[in-house]
């Protein structure tokens, strides 16, 4: 079974320096509200000191800098929680299913004519939301371009074990042409190969 756990090698048996990611931090950043540690101010627990069990309930805790891991800068100094762009009424994005409910075959979601992009990612997934913040801004100007997002919810997911089996880790996302041609899928966070993969998909 695969789990986001980050682990340290100093970290006694009992209380492992880091925890696993929960949505609890990302789902306070929609109102695109941060205090002054760079982290939603609704969830912060440096401000609201009160939220530090549920975040350690939830095993959201980093031990070693004593905030949540999904708040920690210190340990993912690439984590961002600015608001996401508003998608326009035009802008072609559909969510495909419930969390982590199976969706069929990837190619029956290519839509005819435009370059479609399925995006398999996850609300604790914070490199995640990279990828919707360039993929928002992307289908917002581009209607020849369609996005179709896929909630994983977890590892054990019907979706994860019908989709993400040989995938190392999130976010996944699977490019098609126009003609509906599988062109490429991208692993990880790598924003130039997914614009390499779109800009391939639309030769």
């Amino acid at each position: 079974m695969r789990v986001f756990v980050f682990l340290c090698l100093c970290a006694c048996a009992t209380t492992p320096a880091h925890g696993t990611w929960s949505d609890r931090t990302l789902a306070a950043s929609n109102d695109g509200v941060l205090c002054d540690h760079r982290v939603p101010e609704r969830a912060c627990v440096k401000h609201h000191p009160g939220l530090e069990g549920e975040f350690k309930r939830v095993g959201d805790w980093c031990g070693e800098h004593g905030v949540p891991e999904s708040q920690c800068l210190l340990c993912h100094p690439d984590l961002t929680f600015q608001p996401l762009p508003v998608l326009p009424a035009s802008a072609d994005v559909r969510w495909l299913a419930g969390t982590g409910d199976a969706i069929g075959p990837l190619e029956t979601h290519a839509v005819p004519g435009k370059v479609t992009v399925v995006d398999f990612y996850a609300d604790w997934c914070a490199p995640c939301r990279k990828v919707d913040a360039f993929m928002f801004e992307l289908v917002s100007r581009r209607s020849d371009l369609a996005l179709r997002k896929a909630n994983v919810g977890s590892w054990e997911t019907p979706l994860a074990r019908e989709h993400l089996r040989d995938v190392p880790t999130l976010p996944s996302v699977v490019v098609f042409s126009a003609k509906g041609k599988l062109v490429k899928r991208v692993n990880g966070l790598d924003l130039p190969a997914l614009q390499a993969a779109i800009d391939e998909a639309w030769r």
